[in-house]
């Protein structure tokens, strides 16, 4: 799956030496061990083209040691594949046992692996390894639920819409409660662009959200439903702000509430 950014690029960690130069990586062999831990937990890979403007999801197939490559999954569309091998250079993003790799590589090309048709890349000369503190993560009201609204083209290029209560909310990501006829709709990996996510003193704001883990799971009452949890993609500082001080101000007040001051 193939997504168009705004205009502008991207900011992404890797580029700014001066503030995380000390997650920086540069062993070979231990940059090999986490692609090859990337492969084997089948991490999803966000690899972003056109100076990041665009971007596309894929997985790692195989680490090559012996020459130092890594062969991942093609884009699906062919303008895009065209376009990667046009690209000067790569950025690869992903999310291991909760810390954020990234990654840069040129001279990629179309490889081959096992007779399938692949994306070839070098070992690249360095890798972010970046471990942050959990984002705070606030159950959302049951009583008055904030909500998403989330589409998807069909295969018949209908638009199937979406509009699902929060179960919690963090600076990374949400979580949606959907129906469990919904599934097919919300696999990981699966990218929702341009969703309008309410935050309430704001209104509804724009977020890109990537689909990272399903479950089935029951209310209460033993009614079966389904929990989406959703990762923020390229989210820009003015929107996670909107957040975060939205998840500040009710944590403020639930606190106020339990020491009896309102």
């Amino acid at each position: 799956m193939t997504i168009d950014q705004d205009s502008s690029a991207p900011i992404f960690e890797i580029d700014r030496p001066e503030t995380y130069g000390q997650f920086l990586l540069t062993q070979p062999m231990e940059i090999t061990s986490y692609l090859r831990s990337l492969e084997k937990q089948h991490a999803i890979i966000t690899i972003y083209v056109d100076g990041g403007r665009k971007f596309f999801i894929s997985t790692i197939l195989a680490v090559d040691e012996a020459t130092g490559h890594t062969f991942l999954d093609l884009a699906n569309s062919d303008e895009i594949r065209r376009l990667t091998e046009r690209s000067p250079e790569l950025t690869l993003t992903a999310i291991l046992d909760k810390v954020t790799i990234q990654l840069r590589v040129t001279n990629q090309y179309a490889g081959n692996i096992n007779g399938r048709d692949a994306l070839g890349i070098p070992l690249p000369a360095t890798m972010l390894r970046l471990q942050r503190r959990e984002y705070f993560r606030l159950e959302t009201p049951h009583a008055l639920p904030l909500h998403c609204k989330l589409a998807r083209l069909r295969e018949d290029n209908t638009t199937e819409v979406f509009n699902l209560s929060l179960l919690d909310i963090s600076g990374g990501g949400i979580s949606l409660m959907g129906k469990i006829e919904q599934s097919d709709a919300f696999s990981p990996g699966s990218i929702f662009p341009d969703c309008r996510l309410e935050i309430p003193g704001d209104g509804f704001i724009a977020v890109n959200l990537c689909v990272r883990k399903v479950s089935q799971q029951e209310t209460r009452g033993g009614l079966p439903y389904l929990r989406i949890g959703c990762e923020f993609t390229s989210l820009p500082g003015t929107r996670l702000a909107q957040i975060q001080r939205y998840i500040t101000r009710m944590e403020r007040e639930r606190k106020a509430r339990e020491s009896g001051l309102s």
